[in-house]
This record gives C-alpha cells, sequence and structure tokens, in this order.
C-alpha cells in the first residue's frame, strides 16, 4: 500500500518554487508566503502514484527531484502516457484538478522522486483574493493549454521519426528511466516500431561520423 509521507519544504526549495511561479507571473513577498504556507514535500518511490485515475485530483506540484509520468490507464488494461516531468517541471493533472469528478488521469513516479506539493482548492481560494495570484493561475492555464496544443500537433502532423526526436529533445535521459513500452504509448507507436525508429536513427548518425 503506499503511504503518503509529507514534510516542510526547505529554504532552498521554496526558493525554486519562488522562481518556477515568477517565470510565470512575479509575485511579491506577501504573495510568496501565502502560497508557501500551502506547500509541503512528497516523496515517492519508483512506480508510486501522486494521483491514481478514479481517485480525487488534489495537488499540483513542482519536482525537486526524480522523474514522473502523465498518462491514462484504459479499460482494457493498457495505457497511453501524456507526458513526463522532470525536475523543475510542473505536474498535475490541471483537467482533472478543475472538474470535481474522479480523476480519469494517473500521476506516477518513474524513479524515486521529491515534490513540493500545493492543494488546489486552497490555492484556488489564494487566487480569489489576490489578482496577481489569479494572473498567475491564468498564466499556469494557458502555459498547459500550449503544451496540450502542441503534442496534439506532434500526434497529427510529425511521423514517428519526429515524433522521437523531439521527444529526446525534451526529455533528455529520459529513455533511461522507462521502459519501452511507455516512451512507445507517448509517441503513440508500438513498442516494434519504436525498435525500428531507434535503429533507422543509430543508423543515420553512424553515416555521418
Amino acid at each position: 500500500m503506499e503511504q503518503r509521507r509529507h514534510g516542510t519544504p526547505t529554504r532552498d526549495e521554496l526558493s525554486a518554487l519562488r522562481g518556477a511561479l515568477d517565470a510565470l507571473a512575479p509575485l511579491d513577498v506577501r504573495e510568496h508566503d501565502a502560497v508557501a504556507a500551502l506547500v509541503t514535500t512528497r516523496e515517492l518511490a519508483a512506480r508510486e502514484h501522486l494521483l491514481r485515475a478514479g481517485d480525487r485530483a488534489e495537488y499540483g506540484a513542482l519536482v525537486i527531484d526524480g522523474a514522473l509520468r502523465e498518462y491514462w490507464p484504459l479499460p482494457d488494461g493498457t495505457e497511453r502516457t501524456k507526458g513526463f516531468a522532470l525536475a523543475g517541471a510542473l505536474v498535475g493533472s490541471l483537467s482533472d484538478l478543475l472538474s470535481p469528478k474522479p480523476s480519469l488521469s494517473a500521476v506516477q513516479a518513474l524513479a524515486p522522486s521529491r515534490l513540493l506539493l500545493v492543494p488546489w482548492r486552497a490555492f484556488d481560494e489564494l487566487r480569489a483574493r489576490s489578482a496577481t495570484i489569479n494572473e498567475l493561475a491564468r498564466k499556469l492555464t494557458e502555459a498547459l493549454y500550449l503544451r496540450k496544443s502542441e503534442r496534439e500537433w506532434e500526434l497529427l502532423a510529425l511521423d514517428a521519426e519526429g515524433r522521437y526526436e523531439r521527444f529526446v529533445a525534451r526529455f533528455p535521459g529520459i529513455e533511461a528511466r522507462v521502459s519501452q513500452s511507455i516512451v512507445a504509448s507517448y509517441l503513440g507507436i508500438t513498442p516494434e516500431h519504436l525498435s525500428r525508429v531507434r535503429r533507422r536513427r543509430r543508423a543515420a548518425e553512424r553515416a555521418t561520423r
């Protein structure tokens, strides 16, 4: 059974969160303190879930260390990986956080990971009282929408080789942490097709040396 291990963030961890938020919409000291008062830490073992499909989504998170993936578990037992989050990235299924319904997505650690958690509903209450935090929420929503649109474009407009090239550039080193089936599900191809894509890429690299 997965256990929740919440703790208190360090000063450096709060500084990392401050930087991630200010990159979207700069907050003043009082607003940063209000957000920091909500934050707890969470450590996940490899394969442990921050969110399971069917549960209520509660937290947005900043990855301090480790690697996670967001995915959809399908009724036939297969999975479709939505995306990955490495250190410094924000993670959490926004559509599920905004919905009162049970989550359709799951968020799972691919390696031992440490997160800063922000309870979404408490953050939403802050947003209602602060124009700047409301602007931060708007910018965050915009960023996630643009990321979703880019993923849709990749799946519809690029071939498997093009999607793989963008995956390698976006998530350096992630292949060493995940199974071939997870990478294939992110790219929208079969593991066998992924093997062929990798072989062609290696052959092209050797030809240019």
